[in-house]
């Protein structure tokens, strides 16, 4: 009569070993492929927002879509009987698709873009992950409503930064911002009597002091996300997008060795990605 031997205790713990190393190699693999596929989603989410915005401008006298179209007052106030639109709404018309706000590593995780309570005009117009570069593309004078710039002003389209992806000035995780503020422009606009640029708004490499809504000893980069190792997925005027490390974000300014948010300035204009035809507000 033939007896079917088990396995032994000890062979039983050499699998079980076997199978906790394979899978403790493993995991941190599988986390950066997935991490790597939301970073290549959210590229292209940069890349269509910047394709609509392009689509808007061949039905707008190639005008680019403004920072808002009316009053900060209206865009911002639950109350308010008028209705002020951010560039998320100027381009709904080309994309019918709110979700594409939406950084997919972040995942709205307050529901701002879908149906929740949080799901209201106001919000999605001031909380995207993507931010328009406004100093430049769509100026705010006075702090109201925003001028409107062309696409035909552009001297390097390939060149100039359109989108970016954004994160709330106060660092609320959970919400990004309609707005980013381009490296080195702080101590050009803080002074201007015209161009509006709040405190807390530049870029800073040696973040020690720790602006408001800043984390010490991070890079300051105002509303310019760096969710994806340290850099961001960037669309431009020519619709073209790519990842870019914040140091090259901010070519041409001292950011990468400076440490005080309002001495960040721009130190060569020859290579700096942000300005559109060589106008820096008198700087």
């Amino acid at each position: 009569m033939n007896h079917r031997k088990g396995f032994t205790l000890i062979e039983l713990l050499v699998v079980i070993a076997i199978i906790a190393i394979l899978a403790a190699i493993l995991f941190p693999v599988f986390a950066q492929a997935k991490a790597s596929a939301k970073k290549i989603s959210s590229l292209s989410n940069n890349k269509q927002i910047a394709l609509a915005a392009i689509m808007y401008g061949g039905d707008y006298d190639d005008a680019m879509p403004l920072l808002m179209n009316g009053h900060y007052t209206y865009l911002t106030n639950p109350t308010a009987t008028q209705r002020t639109d951010s560039w998320v709404w100027e381009i709904q018309p080309y994309i019918k698709n709110l979700t594409l706000m939406v950084d997919p590593s972040t995942n709205d995780p307050t529901n701002i873009f879908g149906t929740g309570p949080y799901a209201w005009f106001r919000n999605q117009n001031l909380f995207p992950f993507y931010a328009l570069n406004f100093l430049f593309l769509s100026p705010w004078p006075n702090c109201d409503v925003a001028e409107s710039r062309s696409f035909t002003q552009a001297q390097l389209p390939a060149e100039t930064v359109f989108f970016v992806e954004s994160r709330h000035p106060n660092y609320t995780a959970t919400y990004g911002y309609y707005t980013a503020a381009a490296p080195g422009m702080y101590p050009i606009l803080l002074p201007h009597p015209v161009y509006c640029i709040y405190l807390d708004t530049g870029w800073s490499k040696l973040n020690t002091t720790a602006p408001a809504g800043s984390i010490a000893g991070q890079p300051y980069t105002a509303e310019t996300a760096l969710r994806h190792q340290g850099g961001n997925n960037v669309a431009w005027l020519d619709g073209h997008a790519k990842y870019l490390k914040d140091t090259a974000m901010a070519a041409g300014t001292n950011y990468a060795t400076n440490g005080n948010q309002a001495t960040t300035a721009i130190t060569d204009k020859s290579v700096y990605l942000w300005n559109l035809d060589d106008n820096y507000y008198g700087g």
